[in-house]
C-alpha cells in the first residue's frame, strides 16, 4: 500500500509538474504573439500617422491646383474678352480705312491729311516712348535690386557724354 501511496503521490506531483510546464509554454507562446501584435500595431499606428499626414499636404495641393484653376480661368476669361474687344476696335478701323479713299483724300486735301498725320505719327511715337521708358525704369530698378554698381548705356547719364561739370549757366 505505501508502494500505491507513493506511485499516487508521485503521479500527481508528475501531473502538477506537467501541468505547469505546459501552462508556462502556452502562456509563453500567448505572450510572444501579444508582443508581436503591440508591435504590428505600433507600426500601424505610425504608418497611419504618415498616411494623415500625407493625406493633408495632397488636399492642400489640391486646394492650391483648384485655386490656381480658377484664376487661371478668370485670367484666360479676361483675356478673351479684352481680345475679343480689341477685334471689334479693329473692325472699326478697317472698317474706316475700307469706307475712305485715303489716296484721294490726300490729293484732294493734302494739308489736312499731312495734320492728321503728323499729329497721329507723333502720338504713335509718344506712347512708344513712354512705353519705353517705362520699360526702362522696370529695368533699371530690377537691376539695382540685383547690384548695386554704377550703370552705363543707353538711356544712363554716364552714356550721354556729360562730363557731369556744369559752367556758370548752369549747363
Amino acid at each position: 500500500m505505501l508502494y500505491i501511496k507513493l506511485f499516487l503521490l508521485f503521479g500527481a506531483i508528475g501531473a502538477i509538474g506537467g501541468g505547469y510546464a505546459y501552462h508556462q509554454v502556452t502562456v509563453s507562446k500567448f505572450e510572444a504573439g501579444i508582443a508581436k501584435l503591440e508591435a504590428n500595431n505600433r507600426t500601424l499606428k505610425e504608418n497611419q500617422v504618415q498616411l494623415d499626414i500625407a493625406i493633408n499636404t495632397a488636399e492642400a495641393s489640391l486646394k492650391a491646383a483648384e485655386e490656381n484653376a480658377k484664376k487661371s480661368e478668370a485670367a484666360m476669361s479676361a483675356l478673351t474678352s479684352r481680345n475679343q474687344e480689341l477685334n471689334r476696335e479693329k473692325q472699326t478701323y478697317l472698317k474706316i480705312f475700307k469706307d475712305h479713299n485715303l489716296t484721294r483724300l490726300a490729293r484732294a486735301k493734302p494739308g489736312m491729311i499731312e495734320k492728321r498725320i503728323n499729329n497721329g505719327t507723333q502720338k504713335v511715337f509718344e506712347a512708344l516712348e513712354n512705353d519705353t521708358k517705362e520699360l526702362m525704369d522696370i529695368d533699371d530698378t530690377d537691376a539695382g535690386e540685383l547690384s548695386d554698381a554704377p550703370k552705363t548705356g543707353v538711356g544712363s547719364e554716364t552714356d550721354s557724354g556729360s562730363t557731369g561739370t556744369t559752367d556758370s549757366n548752369g549747363n
